[in-house]
């Protein structure tokens, strides 16, 4: 069995693949239109992979062979199995990625499906700061920003989705050599609600680049 190879956003990509297929089997009879459906959705999931093995492609092309709505539902629940779950944090590591934030707020770990976690992020109203964690090359890269306690309804620039938001603002790490007190600050519109960012992020450019621009 090959070991786990999607990550949080690749299942959310997958899901919502499946889904439309399950859509088709509902509005569509004609077999010919509803096997192209199947056909270019395990495509656009496959594309989204650097790399694959031929039993992961299996694993995937899978999805080409259900039938029904109800098969679609199995295929889901099928490979959950091969999600790469956030790697386990101790509020102790937390606080060491973040040493200068002696009263940050840290949240209950043990209420938290690190499974579904493209980055792992929470919000310190006490602080006014929105903290966020993400996993890449082996090492958790911390950084946090200050957000506008104030919601509303637009663009998130992590999950490209309109839902609720909240504008927040980061120092960059760019540095002046003629001012030691020089900084740069870049601010965009980001989900309030963490969990449903992570739910919903499909594409993991944008957050990224944040990663690289604030990161210490």
């Amino acid at each position: 069995m090959p070991s786990t190879f999607i990550r949080n956003h690749h299942l959310n990509i997958i899901k919502s693949e499946a889904r439309n297929i399950q859509r088709c089997f509902q509005d569509i009879e004609d077999e010919g239109v509803i096997e192209a459906v199947k056909g270019q959705a395990t495509d656009r999931i496959i594309q989204q992979f650097p790399h694959l093995s031929k039993e992961e492609i299996n694993i995937i092309e899978s999805l080409k062979e259900v039938k029904s709505s109800i098969e679609v539902e199995a295929f889901i629940g099928s490979i959950y199995r091969y999600v790469e779950s956030f790697p386990n944090i101790t509020k102790q590591r937390i606080k060491d990625l973040f040493p200068d934030n002696i009263r940050m707020t840290i949240p209950n770990l043990t209420r938290i499906d690190l499974s579904r976690r493209t980055y792992l992020g929470w919000n310190d109203p006490g602080q006014k700061k929105k903290y966020i964690l993400y996993h890449q090359n082996g090492e958790l890269l911390p950084i946090e920003g200050r957000y506008i306690p104030r919601a509303l309804k637009d663009y998130c620039h992590f999950c490209k989705q309109v839902t609720t938001v909240t504008f927040v603002s980061f120092h960059t790490n760019d540095k002046s050599n003629d001012n030691t007190d020089y900084y740069r600050a870049i601010g965009h519109y980001i989900c309030l609600d963490n969990q449903e960012c992570n739910k919903k992020i499909m594409d993991i450019r944008s957050l990224e680049r944040v990663i690289e621009k604030v990161k210490p």
